[in-house]
């Protein structure tokens, strides 16, 4: 299921708009509300839906082409992870941001990127390197052809994807897979915080085109674990910080993310 231009899910098969579906479509409803899960979550990491904008459950349905069964199963699920909020009598609102949440947030990354560059800077070998230059230049020419032809969200999810693949492979260098799954799982949670950043700000930051993760990179590649765990705390400061420039104006520097 794959949302068109104005950000709409095609027509389902006649029959299965209503509330009345086959057996066979029946048996199909668990993976439908899977689907319209993953397109409301999209919706919200990437922006399009803003902190405080209502859903509402019947406009969901009609807007993709699905019975209200769905929509309201996959709401009801982005409730119980936290992405929504119940509004009675009006459907359900995108959670608002929390400082204090982005803060928990950033303390706990910041704690375990930092031990996982660490990893990597002991692990680290010249075919390493060779793996993130080849990984940056599928990079920056798939950003070259989705900056020409593809749509706003296309390329916010291409940019986010991104950025947690160069965290991921960093994980994946030291060699702890429990860690690099939950840093996985952390950078799906901050996407919401970076949607809220303008567009003109991450547009060009991709992969190795990003200073920071330039940065990161060869102090990793010095072997000093003390190097590169001082790089990526800076990286992740900064990006507090952006957050909350965006967010709340004139905030003071986030002294308590630290490693």
């Amino acid at each position: 299921m794959k949302a068109d231009a104005d950000g709409k899910l095609p027509a389902a098969r006649p029959g299965s708009s209503g509330e009345g579906v086959s057996g066979s479509e029946s048996a199909a409803g668990t993976g439908l509300a899977d689907r319209v899960y993953a397109y409301v979550k999209a919706r919200i990491l990437l922006g399009q839906a803003r902190p405080g904008d209502v859903l509402a459950g019947h406009a969901l349905a009609q807007a993709l082409a699905v019975s209200r069964t769905p929509v309201h199963e996959a709401l009801k699920r982005l409730v119980s992870e936290g992405y929504l909020v119940p509004r009675p009598r009006v459907g359900y609102a995108v959670t608002p941001v929390d400082l204090s949440e982005l803060r928990d947030l950033f303390q706990v990354r910041t704690r375990l990127e930092a031990l996982s560059a660490e990893l990597a800077a002991k692990a680290w070998t010249d075919e390493h390197m060779r793996e993130f230059e080849a990984a940056d230049r599928q990079a920056q020419r798939r950003h070259r052809e989705l900056r020409r032809a593809a749509e706003p969200l296309e390329l916010a999810h291409f940019l986010n994807e991104e950025h947690k693949r160069f965290h991921r492979m960093i994980a994946n260098v030291g060699g702890n897979r429990r860690l690099e799954a939950i840093i996985c799982d952390l950078q799906d949670e901050t996407r919401r915080f970076w949607a809220l950043l303008p567009a003109d700000q991450l547009t060009g930051r991709v992969f190795l085109a990003d200073e920071a993760h330039r940065t990161i990179l060869a102090a990793i590649a010095t072997q000093d674990p003390a190097k590169a765990r001082a790089a990526v705390v800076a990286h992740l400061r900064d990006g507090v910080q952006l957050m909350l420039d965006a967010v709340v104006p004139e905030n003071p520097p986030p002294d308590d993310i630290e490693a």
